[in-house]
């Protein structure tokens, strides 16, 4: 985060951590001479990798097209180096990955832990 938010900072614009709020992006980046908005993802490897998407931020960079931004920033750990790539959902081909956890519980264990009601 702190390598994307210095090069938007160096490149004149006004930088603004959302990554808490769950938005499908990490930075809202706006220029205010051009009365432009950057929605940034970023992602960070320690080395060089793949980086995965959330199907939220996957379908903002849908929604959003030229005005979203992929921001990666490969050797993080030693030696940052920022790639941007500008609407990711049209100039990117990603692998769909369904790798979702789930806990499944046995009706046994639910009948002898639980309690009964009517």
């Amino acid at each position: 985060m702190e390598t994307a938010m210095a090069y938007e900072v160096q490149k004149g614009r006004t930088p603004r951590d959302v990554s808490a709020e769950n938005l499908g992006f990490d930075i809202r980046s706006v220029n205010e001479e051009k009365q432009e908005i950057r929605y940034i993802e970023v992602k960070a490897r320690a080395g060089i990798g793949p980086v995965a998407l959330t199907q939220n931020e996957w379908f903002k960079a849908q929604r959003f097209k030229n005005a979203y931004y992929l921001y990666a920033v490969m050797n993080a750990a030693k030696g940052p180096q920022l790639y941007m790539v500008k609407n990711p959902a049209e100039n990117l081909e990603p692998e769909e990955r369904v790798e979702v956890v789930r806990y499944a519980v046995p009706s046994e264990q639910i009948k002898a832990k639980g309690e009964k009601t009517a």
